[in-house]
């Protein structure tokens, strides 16, 4: 035990130091090529910090373990929108980009809401089961959301519409293409391996402990995973980078939701149990909460009092759950 307690230390260390470096060169990528630091969060940024999410799917999928990878990606939802945006707005106050209110929000609804179907279509025995051909349609909308997301920033750039955010992004400091390439690959490695430590240890201390499979997918392995988001959400909140933050929340919460449980299926059918169902449904409200609040706030941003009830029913959950 006190070996996995180490080891968790250690990658609590590469976490937070990938995630300072991640945000760097997010930053400056949007300097260089004119991008708004919402597209370098919904793509850039988001894939990055799903990467131990991609990589405990791959593993698990292989070893046929689908609570798992259902409960990681849906508890990961959950837990970036709740505590990884509760504990930023506490920071300093979370603005979201009318463009996330009032498309990518609607955008991860649908997801939830396809997954929801697709959970529920096909009956094997007494379990339904995700096909690879329901993984390749939510490969697809993967990579549909992606191509919407890279085209509607080159329309809005037409548009001019985006000129006080580029003109926020080319004020920070300029980088070289090299350096920016460093930071990007140390900071993902920094939270591949960090999120791996953490994950792997914390199994090992839950498995000892006797819980079960679907409960460690959706709280301790989806904390863990979420770790990234975590740390990369507190360091852009006190750089107040909220663009690259909301941004990088919804993209995540995207892939989680179709890339994820997608190549899980593809390379071996998923069990949906009917547990996730009501999971489903509390992402759903989560998120449209989110969309209410911002909608709601003249400035569309969420203050310290929503941060700190965001937490209290993550909490909540939290102890439903156990």
């Amino acid at each position: 035990m006190i070996k996995e307690l180490i080891i968790i230390i250690v990658g609590f260390i590469f976490l937070v130091k990938g995630a300072d470096l991640l945000v760097k060169a997010a930053t400056s990528i949007a300097k260089k090529f004119g991008l708004s630091e919402m597209l370098i969060g919904l793509t850039i940024v988001a894939v990055g910090t799903s990467l131990p999410e991609i990589f405990i799917t791959i593993t698990s999928s292989a070893e046929g373990h689908s609570d798992l990878i259902i409960g990681n990606a849906i508890g990961s939802c959950i837990c970036n929108f709740l505590l990884v945006i509760g504990i930023s707005s506490i920071i300093r106050p979370v603005k979201f980009d009318k463009r996330i209110v009032n498309k990518h929000l609607p955008i991860g609804i649908a997801a939830m809401i396809l997954l929801l179907f697709l959970g529920n279509t096909n009956k094997v025995g007494d379990n339904h089961i995700i096909t690879r051909g329901q993984g390749v349609i939510l490969l697809f909308c993967t990579l549909a959301y992606i191509i919407f997301t890279i085209y509607e920033e080159r329309a809005i750039k037409d548009k001019k519409i985006d000129e006080e955010i580029i003109k926020d992004v080319e004020s920070k400091e300029e980088k070289s293409i090299f350096k920016i390439a460093i930071f990007l690959i140390v900071g993902i490695l920094g939270l591949k391996f960090g999120s791996d430590f953490v994950v792997n240890s914390s199994i090992s201390i839950a498995t000892k402990l006797g819980l079960s499979e679907k409960f460690i997918g959706m709280t301790i392995v989806a904390i863990g995973t979420a770790l990234p988001e975590i740390i990369t959400g507190i360091i852009a909140g006190r750089k107040n980078e909220t663009d690259l933050l909301i941004g990088n929340l919804t993209g995540s919460n995207i892939l989680n939701l179709c890339l994820l449980i997608g190549l899980g299926a593809v390379i071996n059918p998923l069990t949906f149990i009917s547990d996730f169902n009501r999971s489903i449904i509390v992402l759903i409200v989560i998120t449209y909460f989110l969309q209410w609040i911002a909608r709601k706030n003249k400035k569309n941003e969420l203050n310290r009092k929503v941060g700190i009830f965001m937490m209290i029913i993550y909490f909540i959950y939290m102890i439903c759950m156990i």
